[in-house]
């Protein structure tokens, strides 16, 4: 394939040595991961979700070097963040999936919850290194990766003009958000179920739209660009206002369970659908355009297994005498026999702890070892188009289906319960890794970072924060407990506890609506449509995608500008240095306003913010925001 990567010049030329790797740098990078991974981790369990630790960690990276001095800091602050992300990056295995271990009552050992997260951190980054060449060189046009580039943006903002500006909307993107998440003071989400005839149009025709004001959603949206932007909010709607009114039409009186009431199916509310049934269409559909995704790389995938079975076998290590310093990877010969060693690891531990038989064991391993290449692909072109991952959703397939052929293999109450979420957290951990990894080795691409070393020190950070992770989780059940009242809501943890519950007696009412899903990423694969960016909008929330299309409209308006073609692009990267601060203050805000939360400091003015009122606040104030970054961005210069 044509490599797409020659229209721009990395900071660090690929022809010169750096001194990147050094104890300052490994020093300040593992204290990072181990501080992100206790921090984010009891967010994650408190909130149920993760926020991505690139803005803070490169923000302080920055600020250490200034304070300490640091000459040529440039290509340590790229490592540092790197190194730390893996505190951020293989969390949702754990926290996703641990606390469902003490939520059932089940007694595991550290070693044993310990032992799918390592496992899964180790496959991950192996994953993501023999996609790399795929992903970030070759379709480097066609791959936005918005979250990477804004790291990119908040690394490269730290001298003159362009500090200045990271600093100013840095600045307006964290009291942006901190403002939203601590007092309320305008609606964060804009819904139409606040007003009267938006509560009528839900009822009546069972319409319903959202829209989520945080200034970090907005940034992530300018980098992701119109043409995906608008591919999945055209999911999005597909979900809610195509697969929503005719679910409630053909359902109509239908008894549903909500929660431990029978209720028509009409009755339901519609954000309550959504979670409930038309998100597995999204699921489904993102399934089958793993499939797909892979079909569409069948050469990339034979060059690798070819490439791994030369270098394997024959002895031979497949090199060029002129390979850049920013093309190298851990060799193919030890990213295999790496992979080889946590699958068999995988299926010794599974034997040892879940299985009756080595039939199960086997059937096991085979299931994981298929998700995690097929759904690998899956989460990282998620990250590449939106800076998201479904790693919850992929993972619920995957728990659906083992479920289903671990019953058949004979097992089934607390050790089959135990064998899925034994699967369940070393696959979600794989999937998060291998995604969210490759967004930094995007990094090391738009800065001229060398991958090998970014890689090697991954591996340390990922089994250090394993260990570490699990820790956490053992720690907080001891300090607040997942169970009962006043404890930390673990919301994920407890929706794979039931659902785990459920399948293994036998449950699975949502397989109709996931084959469904299927069924449409075909027709949309055969329409040439991105199905996984379409099936992405149509499995999260409205409220998620929306903003991507509104930062993508601005950033398509700036760079159609001008008649000026340079003055475009310069207008385009202006509003690029602005997005990234949104992105990395919104980060900050949201971080600040969680830790308040947490310790029990609620200056939220519920009441307040749930009416109209605070809807139109934030209506005027998002626009305001809106024109902020089109204005400044409107002021670059042709140089």
């Amino acid at each position: 394939m044509e490599e797409k990567n020659h229209d721009f010049t990395p900071m660090m030329s690929p022809d010169k040595d750096y001194h990147e790797i050094k104890p300052y740098v490994v020093f300040w990078g593992l204290f990072y991961a181990a501080l992100f991974a206790l921090a984010i981790g009891y967010l994650c369990l408190k909130i149920g979700q993760t926020i991505d630790a690139f803005a803070p960690v490169s923000i302080l990276a920055m600020g250490t070097a200034v304070l300490l001095k640091r000459k040529d800091a440039f290509p340590e602050n790229v490592h540092i963040q790197a190194i730390a992300s893996a505190g951020t990056n293989m969390l949702g295995g754990a926290m996703f999936i641990l606390p469902a271990f003490f939520i059932l009552n089940i007694h595991m050992t550290y070693v044993s919850m310990m032992i799918p997260i390592m496992l899964g951190s180790v496959m991950g980054i192996m994953m993501a290194i023999i996609f790399r060449k795929y992903f970030c060189v070759d379709m480097h046009k066609e791959y936005p990766f918005p979250a990477g580039r804004a790291a990119v943006g908040v690394l490269t903002s730290n001298e003159g003009a362009s500090a200045k500006l990271m600093i100013i909307s840095g600045l307006a993107g964290f009291f942006y958000d901190l403002v939203i998440n601590t007092f309320g003071w305008w609606q964060e989400v804009v819904n139409s179920l606040t007003f009267n005839w938006g509560q009528k149009l839900a009822s009546n025709y069972k319409i319903a739209f959202s829209l989520d004001t945080e200034a970090a959603l907005l940034g992530i949206g300018y980098y992701t660009g119109i043409r995906y932007a608008s591919i999945i909010c055209a999911g999005s709607f597909f979900s809610w206002f195509v697969c929503m009114p005719i679910i409630y039409y053909m359902g109509g009186d239908h008894a549903v369970m909500i929660g431990s009431k029978m209720v028509a199916l009409k009755d339901v509310p519609v954000d309550v659908l959504f979670s409930k049934y038309v998100k597995y269409i999204g699921i489904g559909m993102l399934a089958m355009g793993g499939i797909i995704g892979l079909l569409k790389m069948g050469s990339v995938v034979k060059q690798v297994f070819t490439t791994a079975i030369k270098e394997t076998f024959s002895g031979k290590v497949i090199h060029h005498a002129s390979m850049l310093r920013t093309e190298r990877d851990i060799s193919m010969k030890t990213i295999t026999l790496t992979m080889i060693a946590m699958i068999v690891l995988f299926g010794i531990s599974f034997h040892l702890m879940c299985a009756n038989t080595i039939a199960q064991s086997l059937i096991a391993v085979v299931i994981v070892v298929v998700f995690a290449f097929m759904l690998s692909v899956v989460g990282i072109s998620s990250i590449a188009f939106t800076g998201s991952e479904p790693v919850s959703g992929m993972t619920i397939f995957m728990l659906m289906v083992a479920s289903l052929v671990m019953l058949g293999t004979g097992l089934h109450g607390q050790q089959g319960i135990i064998a899925v979420l034994f699967m369940s957290a070393f696959l979600a951990t794989t999937l998060g890794m291998a995604g969210n990894f490759m967004s930094e080795l995007k990094v090391a691409h738009l800065t001229g970072a060398t991958p090998k070393k970014m890689q090697q020190w991954q591996v340390v950070s990922a089994v250090m924060v394993s260990i570490l992770s699990v820790g956490v989780v053992m720690l907080l059940d001891s300090a607040y407990g997942f169970t009962g009242k006043t404890v930390l809501s673990a919301p994920q943890a407890n929706m794979f506890a039931t659902m785990a519950q459920t399948f293994m007696e036998g449950g699975g009412a949502h397989a109709p609506l996931m084959m469904a899903g299927a069924i449409m990423a075909v027709l949309m694969w055969m329409l040439n449509i991105p199905v996984l960016a379409f099936a992405l909008g149509a499995y999260l929330p409205m409220e998620i995608n929306t903003p991507l299309l509104v930062g993508a409209l601005i950033s398509w308006l700036v760079s159609r500008s001008s008649k000026d073609k340079g003055v475009c692009e310069a207008r385009l990267h202006r509003g690029e240095i602005v997005s990234a601060g949104l992105v990395a203050g919104g980060a900050l805000g949201g971080l600040v306003s969680a830790v308040v939360r947490i310790m029990g400091i609620n200056w939220f003015m519920d009441e307040w913010a749930a009416t109209p009122d605070a809807t139109y606040i934030a209506i005027a104030v998002y626009i305001g925001l809106c024109y902020m970054v089109w204005k400044i961005a409107m002021k670059g210069k042709k140089h």
